[in-house]
């Protein structure tokens, strides 16, 4: 086991893709596919990695779940027929000659990462029931267990510290209530389970963006392909909402955004759909943020829905069916969406670009002084002196999605929005010439508050903790500070225009 241990942490550390045979890869470079072992795989990031961050979490041993572990412990030389596969973004791709082996700097799992937690736990089990009993098994000795075995490898242990004691506690259980399949678990031999192969598909960002009209870096292109993968693995339900309300949202919500915007800026309604090079936004861009003000739902909603597209369509569903009822409401988000659109792009956008840069100078600086020590890199970075080397590790805690930090920022900002004397026009009430000095001060106490977080240690997703009202409280003694200075006076508009949606 020891031999096999040390191959694990080895595979993990290496920053590579062995393959057994020869992968395809396609002549314009956008396409590797092929199959590769289950120990490949096994410690592969997915998570807030400048090729992408992947929003599901493991979520235990839920019905799919069960099918995937039943069928590994019964037709493992089989599961690559029965499975799908995976498929991974990397960035700063090289391909050997032998078409085996792939040289990476990060990585995104962006789909299949429910099935690399299956088999990551039944090897886990297999590893400490090579030396203790299973029935034995507790959350004191488990993680007694994975110190010992890997307590030095940080990024194995990372890994591990997204599935808690009381997940690997399912699996457990399961076999316990299944002699069939505990016979099987107890009879597999471990080497030979890792040598089983998995078919793979690879997205190599540096290949992809290189040929894009659109300006995207490579950590927005691999959380876009992870987020499609994850959240739509059917019909798109961006796709069954845009088609249904195209007329309605052109006639009621979006007739101000393009009057204004016309020949300028065209909205998806289908997502892929304007492909001409043309300025786009998709409707979702333009839909989030209304439910930030709070003028459609209670304030805990705001939380809950800004970061998920299904209670969003259905919220803006429920307001379209009451068009009558909700007349005034709709005439105010007409008003809104360019006004908050416009924000975005002229300030919020190239201000969290600039930041961006600003913080990961900081915080390079801060590891390279051992201000850190507190953090979840701490480790990582304490016996490494290359600055090249310690900005990799920061990096992907600096990156940010801007789907998470706008809608607080509008949050925050809610009670400045007031009627102006033109009829299709909502003004905010901060003079123009300050502008952006307000909006860079809460821009980076909202996004400090975001990378702070994630440096000390999440306790869940990144996605539950942008949904969280602990995150909507970020920038508020920032706001009051500047409301002082402004000597800013809120307005209810917002309030005496709410139509709320049950």
């Amino acid at each position: 086991m020891d031999n096999l241990i040390s191959e694990l942490k080895q595979i993990s550390n290496s920053k590579k893709l062995t393959f057994p045979e020869k992968f395809y890869f396609s002549t314009d470079r956008k396409t590797i596919m092929g199959e590769i072992t289950f120990k490949e795989i096994l410690f592969l990031d997915y998570r807030d990695t400048e090729a992408g961050s992947n929003p599901r979490e493991y979520n235990g041993l839920k019905k799919t779940n069960k099918v995937i572990l039943q069928s590994l412990l019964s037709h493992a030389e089989m599961f690559k027929f029965l499975h799908s596969g995976i498929i991974i973004s990397l960035t700063d791709v090289e391909i050997s000659d032998t078409k085996q082996v792939i040289k990476y700097s990060d990585c995104c799992l962006t789909n299949g990462n429910q099935t690399r937690f299956i088999v990551l736990i039944i090897t886990l089990l297999k590893l400490f029931s090579s030396n203790q009993n299973l029935s034995s098994i507790n959350s004191k000795n488990y993680n007694s267990f994975v110190k010992n075995t890997f307590g030095d490898s940080p990024k194995i242990l990372a890994i591990l510290h997204r599935v808690s004691f009381s997940k690997i506690s399912q699996v457990v259980a399961f076999l316990k209530d299944n002699t069939k399949y505990f016979n099987k678990f107890r009879d597999m031999e471990l080497n030979s389970f890792l040598n089983l192969k998995v078919r793979i598909q690879v997205n190599p960002i540096n290949f992809i963006i290189s040929d894009l009209e659109e300006k995207l870096d490579e950590y927005s292109v691999g959380t876009m392909i992870a987020e499609a993968n994850n959240d739509t693995q059917n019909v798109r339900t961006d796709d069954i909402f845009g088609n249904k309300y195209k007329m309605d949202l052109e006639t009621y919500l979006f007739n101000i955004f393009n009057k204004i915007n016309k020949d300028k800026v065209k909205i998806e309604y289908r997502f892929g759909e304007v492909s001409d090079g043309a300025d786009k936004v998709h409707i979702l861009t333009l839909l989030r943020p209304i439910i930030a003000t709070g003028i459609l739902t209670k304030e805990k909603k705001i939380f809950e829905y800004t970061n998920q597209r299904d209670p969003i369509y259905k919220t803006f569903e429920k307001l379209l069916r009451n068009k009558e009822k909700a007349d005034k409401t709709i005439k105010v988000i007409s008003q809104l969406i360019p006004s908050l659109y416009t924000i975005r792009k002229t300030y919020v956008a190239p201000e969290l670009d600039l930041q961006k840069k600003n913080f990961q100078r900081e915080y390079i600086g801060k590891a390279t002084a051992g201000e850190l020590s507190e953090t979840i890199v701490a480790k990582q970075i304490s016996s490494i002196k290359d600055e090249k080397e310690i900005e990799k590790i920061i990096k992907p805690h600096i990156n940010y999605n801007i789907e998470h930090i706008f809608p607080v920022l509008i949050y925050r900002v809610r009670k400045l929005f007031n009627k102006s004397g033109t009829p299709e026009k909502i003004d905010f009430i901060v003079s123009e010439d300050k502008l952006p000095d307000f909006f860079r001060a809460l821009i980076e106490a909202i996004y400090k508050k975001y990378i702070e977080t994630k440096l000390g240690g999440l306790r869940s997703s990144l996605t539950t903790f942008a949904r969280s009202k602990e995150f909507y409280e970020a920038g508020g003694e920032t706001y009051i500070a500047l409301k002082n200075a402004y000597h800013l006076k809120e307005s209810d508009f917002i309030e005496k225009n709410k139509y709320l949606i049950e």
